[in-house]
């Protein structure tokens, strides 16, 4: 266990488990009408809190929790799709469901978008260019053909060559290990060398 769990778990023993009780009641009003047991939802919430890895950003650790149980609630009802009318009036009586990304979903896309940015800026520039027309703009690949004097195969090509970029870089996020792009030469050579790693 890392010194950052150990952290994660003391702060969730201070903050958020003396809040069961509150959470429980508040649980109650989602299981009137349901198989649901409160303590269920609330352990469910205790889950989601605990691996939240954010959780040094969070300000107002009843309000997340109170929100994270919320969210467990909702989704149980959508995964049995049973709304009763008894649950859809508690759920208007708590104000409804928030659709709105939490904090933690929140600081998530925003890492995640940073780093998709990273990706696209170290694309050589023609590459660059088409990727953007397209996955920003929405152009075609023919538009992009037509825009840049290029051919539509031309376009593909840069259209490959810069979403295998992206999401390699993407998913090796916090690798030491960094991605090139060799424009002169052809992905399956590339992936004939990785398959030789």
């Amino acid at each position: 266990m890392t010194a950052d769990d150990e952290e994660r778990r003391a702060w969730f023993r201070r903050e958020i488990l003396p809040l069961e009780p509150r959470l429980l009641a508040y649980a109650r009003k989602f299981c009137r009408d349901s198989e649901t047991d409160p303590e269920d939802l609330v352990h469910d919430a205790f889950t989601r809190v605990i691996a939240c890895k954010t959780w040094r950003e969070i300000t107002n650790p009843a309000a997340f929790a109170s929100r994270t149980l919320r969210n467990v609630a909702f989704d149980g009802l959508r995964r049995r799709k049973v709304l009763t009318i008894t649950a859809v009036a508690d759920f208007e009586l708590v104000g409804g469901m928030d659709e709105t990304p939490g904090p933690e979903a929140t600081l998530v896309s925003r890492d995640e978008l940073r780093q998709l940015r990273e990706a696209i800026s170290e694309l050589p520039t023609q590459c660059r260019r088409v990727f953007t027309l397209r996955k920003v703009y929405s152009l075609s690949p023919g538009e992009i053909a037509v825009r840049m004097g290029l051919s539509v195969s031309t376009v593909e090509k840069h259209l490959i060559k810069g979403l295998r970029y992206c999401s390699e870089k993407l998913g090796r996020a916090g690798a030491t290990q960094s991605v090139r792009i060799d424009e002169g030469r052809s992905w399956a050579g590339k992936r004939d060398r990785d398959a030789k790693r």
